[in-house]
Formats: structure tokens, sequence, C-alpha cells
């Protein structure tokens, strides 16, 4: 079994070897509980900071799929992280930690989805089972009832499901968890209901650190009294019917996490949240805010994660505000022909989002007049940082691409989109790119001619390139390309669709 392998290799010696084999657990009946002597045996041998982490996944469901950041994300909040050497961050911590327990096979990788990670079903036996009452998993049509000494507490819903309450035996006011959980992170569609209010529901709790609301139904806006949940350092109203978040949030001090993703019917955010000094992430993906909250520059911890921002005409929407911003994941600006000047763009300072791993740059089509210098000076001050993995460029109007670009200096990019930029004449000598997988060029109505400069004129260009697309070239005639096989050796899907004047 990989977990008593992955355990047994940590021990340097035949006498450690000799105390496993020599243990009690090995004597377990059946009768007296279902583990497996060598799961509760690799269990014990864990370190003290280990064991807690692993035991927390007791309020999963079984064949739970689960992506690393969000269960870290709930470590740090229960304080897991907290580490005496202050040169490593929490979040360092409990990376470190997840990593210990992937190694000693505690958790183990989707083979289909690489960022998704699972327990098996017999870990996840052994986690309840440690656990004892104090993380509770309320799974429907349980008989099994939650129990005073319970500190956590999350509930199975599948599609359209009712939270009908504790029971009697529930001391409330001593949960520190309390979340739904469907049978996987990667379902979006389901819901659920409560027989009370969300009013009646938050007092009830007095110590809460974890509060999840995400996918319940009837929430539309949060009751003034979630002010009173003083300990809250977690909330996810994530994919909730809310509009409108109270200012009483900004109350809870200790607030560390703010999740308010598919939220489309909210259009702005409070704007008091720079007083929660201890916010250290903010999601908002897929929501109609299109204003950021001001001075969130001050909160030096603070990660932000939104999909898009728009740029207006007047300076509260301005692309300058994203440069207070810590921005992690991916990012799509949009309406960048809005941008004035294009000293704003370089305010933005996308060079130092470090986080930004994927990044969109959208200019809208048909526009009566494109001032060509302009967005070229504009999309030379929106470098990314050399950590971007994928770029899309759609609708530019520059006659040029930015010299960020032709510089190759996005060492580290695996996807590119070059989409609509119809004035350019030429691509940019991609093939030097070492870890480009996908690349797509659409619409290039300016491009004639790929010549030996596309490929960088290196022997060894495109090394790495799996998928390559060229799609609308209307004007393009001739590709300076040697043999398929010799110009991409790794290549395994090519399409040509609608370039109607290239030869050959």
């Amino acid at each position: 079994m990989k977990t008593m392998g992955s355990m047994l290799y940590n021990k340097s010696s035949v006498s450690e070897w000799e105390t496993v084999f020599q243990s009690e657990i090995w004597e377990f009946s059946k009768e007296r509980c279902n583990i497996i002597p060598a799961l509760a045996l690799s269990y014990i041998h864990l370190p003290s900071h280990l064991k807690v982490c692993f035991v927390y996944c007791a309020l999963f469901p079984k064949d739970y799929e689960f992506k690393k950041e969000n269960l870290i994300q709930l470590w740090m909040t229960e304080n897991f992280g907290h580490c005496r050497q202050h040169s490593r961050t929490p979040e360092e911590v409990c990376q470190q930690y997840f990593n210990d327990l992937l190694s000693r096979s505690f958790f183990q990788q989707s083979d289909e989805k690489k960022e998704v990670f699972f327990m098996h079903n017999l870990l996840h036996d052994l986690a309840k089972y440690v656990g004892g009452g104090i993380y509770f998993r309320c799974e429907l049509d349980q008989t099994e009832k939650i129990q005073k000494v319970t500190r956590h507490f999350s509930f199975e819903i599948g599609h359209n499901e009712y939270f009908d309450g504790f029971g009697t035996l529930c001391n409330t006011k001593s949960l520190r968890t309390f979340m739904p959980k469907a049978r996987s992170t990667m379902i979006s569609f389901w819901r659920w209901e409560m027989k009370m209010s969300i009013h009646e529901l938050l007092s009830k709790f007095k110590f809460l650190r974890i509060l999840s609301l995400s996918h319940y139904s009837d929430l539309q806006e949060l009751p003034n009294s979630v002010g009173n949940l003083e300990h809250l350092r977690s909330l996810d109203l994530s994919r909730t019917a809310i509009n409108r978040v109270t200012e009483k949030i900004c109350l809870l001090s200790h607030l560390q996490i703010l999740k308010l993703n598919y939220c489309r019917d909210l259009w702005e955010l409070p704007s008091n949240l720079h007083l929660l000094t201890n916010l250290c992430r903010l999601e908002f993906k897929k929501t109609n805010v299109s204003k950021m909250p001001p001075h969130l520059g001050k909160l030096q911890n603070l990660k932000v994660v939104m999909n898009s921002f728009d740029i207006g005409h007047n300076k509260e929407l301005g692309i300058q505000h994203l440069g207070e911003l810590n921005l992690v994941g991916s990012l799509s600006i949009e309406k960048l022909q809005n941008v004035e000047n294009s000293l704003d763009a370089l305010e933005a300072d996308l060079k130092n989002k470090t986080h930004l791993v994927t990044l969109k740059l959208r200019w809208e089509g048909n526009r009566n007049s494109i001032d060509s210098k302009k967005e070229e000076d504009v999309i030379e001050n929106l470098q990314p940082s050399k950590n971007l993995k994928k770029l899309s460029i759609f609708g530019y109007g520059g006659k040029q691409f930015p010299k960020w670009l032709l510089e190759n200096s996005l060492w580290n990019m695996t996807s590119l989109v070059l989409d609509e930029c119809e004035s350019c004449q030429c691509l940019p000598p991609l093939g030097l790119l070492p870890f480009i997988k996908v690349l797509k060029i659409r619409k290039l109505n300016g491009i004639v001619i790929i010549d030996a400069d596309f490929h960088g004129n290196n022997s060894s260009s495109f090394t790495s390139l799996k998928a390559l697309e060229f799609l609308s070239l209307s004007r393009w005639e001739k590709w300076d390309c040697q043999a398929v096989t010799d110009a991409f050796p790794r290549l395994r899907h090519l399409s040509i669709i609608h370039c109607p004047k290239l030869k050959g």
C-alpha cells in the first residue's frame, strides 16, 4: 500500500522498521473499527501538524475532488500554518504541509485534471474515525446525529436540497466551521435552501471562523448581524443572488478571505474594505463589479482574484486603479480603446503582477478610427511579468507588436492568441519561446508573408509547440517554412482555415 510504503521510506534505521511491525495496532479487530491497521499506523507516525491537516478532510464527502489552493485556504484560516519562522508565510507553510501529505500518499492527484486532487475512500474513513465527533459531516438520509463536541460542521447538498437545522444536541455557539459541500468542487449547478432565515442562522453562531453560504439560492442580502461574528476569518458567498454586501462586514477585524465569485447580481463592493487589515484574499470572478473600492493598496498582504476589468471613460474606472492591486490568477482587461493616456497603462504596473498567470488584452472592434501610435504606446506600457503563462491579444490596432513580445521576454509563456490585430504586418519571433505549446493566429489581415523571422532563425525553434492554428488570414500568400516535421518537432495539431491566398 502506498501510504505504508511512503511512511517506511522516511524510516532510516532497522529499529524504526521493527517498531512499526511490532505495533499493537496490527492486532486491531474489525469488531473494534473498520480502519485498516496499516493506514492507522501511517497516521500515527505523521507529525502532529500534518495530523490535524489530514483530519480536517473528514468534512469532505467521499470521492471529493478538490483544488490544492482551496484546501490550503481552509487550513490557513484555521491557523494550521502558524509558524515561528518569520521568513515563511502561513501560505508557504500550508503549501509544504500539503506537499508532505501528498508525498505520503494521503492525497492523490487526478490523472485527467492535474490541478485536482482526491483522497482514497479508506483514508476518508480513517479521517472520519480519528476526527470523532469534532469534525462532523451531515450526509443525506444519515441517521447519525451531530454531537455537542462538534466544532467543524459540513453538510451534503445535491440539487435543490434543504438544510433543516442542527438538531437538539448541537451546541451551535461553539461551532468553528459551517459549510455546504457537494460531491465535487467541479459541480456548479447545485443549490440549497433553508427552513430558517439567514438572520436566524447567523444568530446561532458566536465563535465561527469559517462561514460558507455558497450556492444558497435565497440569499440576496446579508443581514447587519453578520457584523457580530467577530471571530470570522473566511466568508464565502459565491454563486448566490446577493446584490449588495453590507458595510457591516468591515467590522470583521479578523476576516482573511472574502469570496463573491459568480454573484452575477452584485454591482459594487463595500467602500470600507480597506479597514479589514487582515484581509489577504478577495475573490469576485464573474460579477458585475466595475468600480474598485478605494485604498485597497493599503492592504499589503491582499491578493485579488477578478476575471475582468472594464475600462471606463472617467478616472474612477481608469486602468491605473489596477496598479495598487496584487492580482492573482487570470485577468481580462476590456475596452482598452478607452485609455486616453498611455501613462495610465504604465500605472497599472502589470510588470510587477508576478502572481498573474493568464492575461487577456482586448480592444473593442467596429471603431470608426484607430490611433495606431497611441495603441502601440498603451500596449508597450502593459508589459506583463515574466511569470505569465497565457496571453491573448484581441482587436489591437497598432501596426507592430510590442517590444516585450518581439524580444521574447515572456519565457514562461505556454499559450498565445493573437486575434483581429489587423494592422500588424509581421509576426514576432515566437519560435524562440521555449515553452510555448499552443499558438493561435486569427484574423491578422495585414499578414502577407510569414518568413524565417517567425521561427526566430534558430534551428531549435518551437521545441515545445503542440498546437498551431492559422484562421482567416485573408491576405496571407507565402510561408517560408521548411518541412513541418522539422520546423515543429512536437506538433500534434496544425490547422490552416480560411486562408484563400496561401499557396501550397
